[in-house]
């Protein structure tokens, strides 16, 4: 058997990596957890892999064995373990291991860029509602608007945005005390931040040697629920102007070299604001859910395409960003947590002109969730094309969505 790569966490997007290194002759060793998250990618594809290994105590032994070409996470989950494996297996693509913790703690990521003179939101690691406070009064944010969040998340699980004088407490107080939607533990600290007022951007890279690559530029719409401006309404793909995104992109490159990437994907969110760039949050890893799909029909590449390049060709081989046509996945959203009786009002989503593929996670009869942000989606309907089109479809997509008739549980 030739060399394989290692997939922690094979899913969401994880789980193109393995087709994509199979048609370059690497085949594919999945590392799994238990999960039992609903929505796009979230069931190992068994076929896709030459062996499947849980994840168990002797692990590094185990993989040990196949002598393997790069470990890779498929999903946030799974970063922790891929760069514990990566340091000890495969050393040579290793992120700088001593900011290991500071690519997965929201608060550490802002001082890993203090340190290294990016420009940071200000931000505190708390578990007491007194140092909140005082933290408030000295940054001069009492008449700021806040972000509350827990530490270690994705997702948007937990984030809440408190306006201007508003009461944090509540929402400081859930972080600790509710369990985190994709670990089940509860956050022993919370993080407290300054509020990045903008246009926020999704910049998904991928790193070689220390250089980071663009793969796509994605630009976030979205909607509020309650004090959560959470809610994903649609998203675009956007080509790359150096006018308009240089900045941004300049940004993204400091941030990624202060977290300390030096090889691999990873999925960053930074808010264009009137100071310029800031970072919302980073992770060492693929965007999440059927983004490879996406960016493959906006730009013909892909961030799993380009770390097919990184580790079968030691580089990124398509260093330019180029851009072939608007994408604009479109997420559904359920006003209430209750049972769905009626999918066939969206029947006519596949009649859409723009209609690119259509990702819907329920069923009359299943119980879904309120949509309060990423996580609680209920499905995703991608266009294409034209984006005028794409925008009259859009308002269709809407008006289907009204229809749906959800029981309150």
């Amino acid at each position: 058997m030739n060399r394989p790569v290692i997939i922690v966490d094979p899913l969401s997007s994880g789980i193109e990596l393995a087709p994509a290194f199979k048609a370059r002759g690497i085949p594919a060793i999945a590392v799994t957890f238990k999960s039992d998250w609903v929505g796009f990618g979230m069931k190992v594809q068994t076929s896709d892999f030459v062996e499947i290994i849980p994840d168990q105590l002797n692990l590094v032994e185990v993989l040990r064995q196949y002598n393997p070409i790069a470990i890779i996470p498929g999903t946030e989950e799974g970063v922790p373990l891929a760069e514990h494996l990566t340091d000890t297996l495969t050393p040579g693509f290793a992120n700088d291991p001593k900011k290991s913790l500071h690519r997965s703690h929201k608060a550490l990521m802002q001082k890993a860029l203090e340190e290294a003179g990016v420009p940071a939101l200000k931000t505190l690691n708390a578990s007491s509602e007194n140092e909140v406070e005082t933290w408030i009064k000295e940054n001069e944010l009492v008449d700021s608007s806040l972000i509350i969040k827990p530490p270690m998340s994705a997702g948007s699980d937990k984030v809440f945005h408190i306006s201007a004088k508003g009461n944090w407490k509540t929402a400081f107080n859930r972080v600790l005390t509710e369990p985190s939607k994709i670990t089940g533990k509860v956050s022993k600290t919370v993080v407290v931040q300054e509020q990045a007022i903008g246009t926020e951007f999704a910049v998904g890279t991928v790193s070689a040697k220390g250089k980071h690559y663009l793969a796509h530029l994605i630009k976030y719409n979205k909607t509020s629920s309650h004090d959560r401006k959470t809610v994903f309404d649609y998203v675009e793909f956007v080509p790359y102007s150096e006018v308009e995104h240089g900045e941004l992109f300049d940004y993204t490159q400091k941030a990624l070299g202060a977290l300390g990437i030096r090889w691999g994907a990873a999925h960053t969110e930074i808010m264009l604001t009137e100071k310029g760039p800031r970072l919302i949050e980073s992770g060492a890893r693929m965007c999440g859910g059927p983004v490879v799909g996406f960016a493959r029909e906006a730009t013909g590449c892909s961030q799993a395409d380009k770390l097919v390049e990184v580790y079968a060709d030691g580089d990124v081989l398509t260093k330019k960003y180029s851009f072939k046509k608007s994408v604009v996945p479109v997420f559904l959203k359920s006003p209430a947590k209750g049972t769905i009786s009626n999918v066939e009002a969206l029947a006519e989503i596949s009649k859409l002109p723009t209609l690119l593929n259509e990702y819907i996670w329920f069923k009359n009869g299943d119980l879904v969730p309120e949509t309060v942000d990423y996580l609680t989606s209920i499905g995703i309907i991608a266009l294409a094309g034209d984006r005028e089109r794409i925008l009259l479809d859009y308002k269709k997509i809407r008006n289907m969505e009204s229809k749906l008739v959800i029981h309150k549980a």
